[in-house]
Formats: structure tokens, C-alpha cells, sequence
């Protein structure tokens, strides 16, 4: 086995020592110590660069649950020879957690600020808590109830939601739809407690969907495109901004950038021709950079 010093390490991977044993402190660069004194076997350090390689090369996204955002990561898969996004649907909050502990490369998000009445930014401050971070506008998409073909309880606002004979299932705390649910009741003067259902939950808008069209639930709330897919009826509250988050050391790599390109005019509305309820017109727009 080869064994290297500090100083032929930082030759090899062309940084100076300093930086070598900063890597060795962020417990970053494997090493061995051998009669007390650091040493790095020339093997570890190859098999380091390949993963290191392999990591720059994959994008994981965590946050809100969207189709239309579905669609382009597998789009981007398909296209991409040398790079995968991962997905996980975890919520707006959770996936901005994740971003700020760096276990997600980027954060989706849809939050809306109650006070500011503005999206994303200051819960960007809240969580991840400085100015490095670039949000872009990824598309709007409507939100509302869903309801049953026909609507057999005649639900037309969201005080209907607390007539005795109207159930209600919702999404999972945390997820920007479950917020701006709660923003709405409030700007209605509606009460969570009197919503028969308010605390059953779901982690999607699929499951939301599928919950009434089985009957489980009278109503619920969720994006126009799911109605459309199951064939509800869908009453429009709200029209939404979906944005993702992107820390500013990976704003310029080249997969991100290929990826924020699947936004453009183009390429998004091909993607998107066959859904309904989405907004493309200032898809990629940057909100803060």
C-alpha cells in the first residue's frame, strides 16, 4: 500500500496543505495515524476522488409534491448522460431542513408568508438563515377543493366545510398546501376544530384525490391536476408560486443549470401541454439571487 504525506496529497489533488488537514478536521478526507502522525494511503484518496465525482454528479432535491415537477426530473434523467436527480416529496418545511443541514442539494418549496403575503423568502431566513441562497420561480399551479362528481353536498365555500354532514380529509403538517389551507380558514374566519376531518391526514395530493373519489372524504384540498385526473370537480381557491431553492455555490454547476433550463419557455410547455391547472408564463424567472 502507498502511503502519502500531507504534502504529496496536496500536490495530487492541487490544493495546499492547509486545506488537506482542514479536509482532515471536517473528517472529510479519510486518513490513517500511524505512531501519531496523519497519513493518507494513496488508495483511500483514489476511491475518495471517484465518490467525490459520483456526488457532484447528483442532484437531490427534497420538498413539496408536485406532477408536473415529477415530469421534468424524469425528463432530465432520460436526457442526462452523466448526471440523476433524486426526489424526495418530504414537504415544503422538511425539505427546507433538510437543504439546511445538506442532506438535499436543492429545496422545492410553495409557502405562503401570512404576514408578508409573499412566498418563500422568509422561510428561506427562518431555515436556512443567510443571504446565500437563490430562489427561483419554477410555475404556479392552482389549488382548491375537491369534491365529488356532481358535488352532492353543494360545497361552494370553505364555511361549507363545517356543516355537520361534510367530512373533510387533509394534507400532512408541514406541507405548504396544509399552510395555505390554514391561511384561507383563517382569511374566511373559519375554524380548524369545526372542519369534520381537519385532522386526518395524507402526504399527497394523489392520496387527497383518491380519498374522495372512493368516498372516503367528502372533500379535501389539493392542485387542479389531480381533479382533472381522477375526474373530480374542482373549485379554485387559490393560484400559487412553486419555487425551488438553490444554494449559491451550486447555482453556476453545470447540471443545475441544465436542469433549471427544462423551465424555459420551450422546453417546459411541451412537457407540460396535457396538464391542467398550471401557470408556465414566468416559469424560471429568478425571485432572489
Amino acid at each position: 500500500m502507498e502511503i502519502w504525506r500531507a504534502k504529496e496529497v496536496a500536490r495530487y489533488l492541487r490544493i495546499n496543505e492547509k486545506m488537506v488537514y482542514r479536509l482532515v478536521r471536517e473528517g472529510t478526507l479519510p486518513h490513517l495515524k500511524l505512531g501519531g502522525k496523519i497519513v493518507f494511503p494513496k488508495e483511500l484518496i483514489d476511491r475518495w476522488i471517484v465518490e467525490s465525482a459520483e456526488e457532484e454528479r447528483s442532484i437531490y432535491i427534497a420538498g413539496s409534491d408536485d406532477p408536473l415537477l415529477r415530469l421534468i426530473i424524469d425528463a432530465y434523467n432520460r436526457e442526462a448522460a452523466d448526471s440523476v436527480v433524486f426526489y424526495a416529496p418530504v414537504g415544503s418545511i422538511k425539505g427546507l431542513k433538510m437543504l439546511s443541514k445538506r442532506k438535499a442539494k436543492l429545496a422545492c418549496c410553495h409557502i405562503f408568508d401570512l404576514e408578508r403575503k409573499d412566498y418563500t423568502a422568509s422561510y428561506v431566513e427562518r431555515y436556512l438563515g443567510s443571504e446565500q441562497y437563490v430562489v427561483v420561480e419554477l410555475f404556479e399551479r392552482k389549488q382548491g377543493l375537491y369534491v365529488q362528481r356532481g358535488n352532492p353536498k353543494g360545497i361552494r365555500s370553505l364555511k361549507d366545510l363545517t356543516l355537520g354532514n361534510v367530512s373533510f380529509v387533509n394534507r400532512n403538517e408541514g406541507s405548504g398546501t396544509r399552510l395555505l389551507f390554514d391561511f384561507l380558514l383563517m382569511e374566511e374566519g373559519v375554524e380548524a376544530d369545526l372542519v369534520a376531518g381537519y385532522r386526518r391526514e395524507v402526504d399527497s395530493h394523489l392520496q387527497a384525490g383518491v380519498f374522495v373519489l372512493k368516498g372516503y372524504a367528502d372533500c379535501a384540498f389539493g392542485i387542479e391536476y389531480v381533479a382533472s385526473l381522477l375526474e373530480l370537480e374542482f373549485l379554485p381557491f387559490f393560484s400559487e408560486r412553486f419555487d425551488i431553492v438553490i444554494p449559491k455555490d451550486l447555482y453556476g454547476k453545470p447540471h443545475v443549470r441544465d436542469l433549471l433550463s427544462l423551465f424555459e419557455q420551450g422546453k417546459i410547455s411541451s412537457i407540460c401541454k396535457d396538464l391542467s391547472g398550471y401557470d408556465i408564463t414566468r416559469s424560471g424567472r429568478l425571485i432572489r439571487g
